[in-house]
């Protein structure tokens, strides 16, 4: 049986060149970065040009960069590390934020959800877009606040911006790269702490670095420019998804109406039906879609990201997502129109 992929949200393919870089990298600069000797610093020369590229794409100085291992890692990073200076003063979140930066925030004293009232707020913590929705929202704006930017799921699909914010998160496999890797970056000045100890990332984050993810991540940023404009051409095919799927029934919604969004997802409500078992039928049929967020599959509760938009429990069970790939065609897509209204007719 072919198959099809629609779940780019959770994680897109390596590409052939990262897979190219990290291969290399594995046999040839295998030393600990942080060793002084020759093959150690053979590794670190490299990690310190894949900085360098990244920070030119991203329009930052190098030494404000981060590698971590994930971007929940790199949240918990920044988050924990604001603790002592932030935590007891009043910050503002996106109810629909990825679990990755709700749960280090709920030992903090005063959070508010957002859109709220922005007097006193200290600490503002804002998707670029969702993973879920793929709503784009922008960044309030706090005279003296530390902003957050988490751009894991635009990065590579939209620009990102980081003149309105104080730091950002993102994520290599969402746009090309490895699973591994990922990246902090703070503007100095923050009132942030270190909570990993070691002598790595200038002592912002203990461990000894991947040197192949890494340069897999750098490799990936090389070809964004590529991938934004692939992700761009995906719109059209989104909005005749959408339109499709709307005519079956008055009762069917898509998440996000007239608001912006990312040009490769569609969350769409069928309401009378349950979302978990048109996911689980299309897998037999041959399609990967989804419920929602890769990190939740399984679970029993609805998705907070949908019910934080003021849909019921009930509505919140009934969405599935589709996210296609850079490169998907209009025949692939019909193909999973096909297979989805014969599964929601039956």
């Amino acid at each position: 049986m072919d198959r099809f992929y629609f779940d780019a949200n959770a994680t897109v393919p390596q590409l052939s060149s990262v897979v190219q870089v990290m291969e290399r990298a594995q046999r040839e600069l295998w030393a600990n970065p942080t060793s002084t000797h020759r093959e150690g610093q053979a590794a670190r020369q490299a990690i310190e040009e894949a900085r360098r590229s990244i920070a030119l794409s991203l329009e930052v100085p190098p030494s404000q960069l981060v590698f971590c291992a994930s971007a929940t890692e790199a949240l918990h990073l920044l988050i924990r590390g604001l603790d002592p200076a932030l935590t007891f003063m009043p910050a503002a979140v996106n109810p629909g934020e990825h679990s990755a930066c709700l749960n280090p925030l709920w030992a903090w004293a005063n959070v508010r959800w957002l859109p709220c009232e922005l007097s006193g707020i200290a600490t503002i913590v804002q998707m670029a877009a969702n993973n879920e929705s793929g709503i784009i929202s922008e960044m309030p704006q706090v005279v003296g606040a530390v902003r957050i930017k988490d751009c894991c799921q635009a990065w590579g699909k939209v620009a990102v911006d980081l003149s309105d914010c104080d730091a950002a998160v993102f994520s290599a496999h969402k746009m090309g790269g490895p699973r591994g890797a990922a990246l902090l970056w703070m503007s100095p000045g923050l009132p942030w702490t270190p909570i990993m100890e070691g002598p790595q990332e200038r002592r912002r984050r203990g461990g000894t670095e991947d040197t192949a993810a890494i340069l897999g991540l750098g490799e990936a940023v090389n070809h964004l420019a590529d991938r934004l404009a692939q992700n761009a051409e995906l719109e059209p095919l989104r909005d005749a998804l959408e339109a499709e799927v709307l005519s079956w029934s008055p009762d069917f919604e898509m998440i996000g109406k007239g608001q912006p969004r990312l040009p490769n997802t569609s969350s769409l409500l069928l309401r009378g039906h349950n979302g978990e078992a048109v996911h689980m039928a299309m897998d037999l049929a041959g399609f990967a879609i989804s419920t929602g967020s890769a990190c939740h599959s399984g679970a029993t509760k609805p998705s907070h990201a949908i019910m934080a938009l003021g849909y019921s429990e009930t509505e919140a069970r009934s969405v599935i997502r589709i996210s296609m790939l850079p490169g998907t065609t209009e025949v692939s897509l019909h193909h999973l129109m096909d297979a989805l209204k014969k599964i929601i007719i039956r």
